[in-house]
């Protein structure tokens, strides 16, 4: 029952955070600091995301030149900053990972 309970509460919460800023009924303006700090949300939930995967596959730390998904990792961030369209790092980051993890 606490399960359920804390599962509706968060529903509402998320749902209230969302509908305050996408309701045209509230009249909220958010300043030109907190729109460019809001910039970087995506990024850091994405960081956050990725990272114990990326280090702790098997729930230990595995910071070693061999580890598939640190190679992976490398591929996609050094994709992404040349600027080429995200399904192509997706994919081509994926096949590096998948040869990396078949020859290691």
């Amino acid at each position: 029952m606490m399960i359920w309970c804390t599962i509706i509460a968060m529903a509402l919460v998320t749902f209230s955070v969302r509908y305050i800023f996408l309701a045209r009924s509230i009249p909220i303006r958010i300043n030109d600091t907190t729109k460019r700090f809001l910039k970087f949300s995506a990024p850091a939930v994405l960081t956050a995301l990725t990272i114990p995967i990326v280090f702790f596959p098997e729930g230990e730390l595995h910071a070693s030149p061999t580890n598939p998904f640190i190679l992976g990792a490398i591929v996609a961030i050094g994709l992404s900053l040349t600027r080429l369209a995200t399904i192509w790092v997706l994919i081509i980051s994926m096949a590096s990972f998948v040869a990396c993890k078949w020859l290691l």
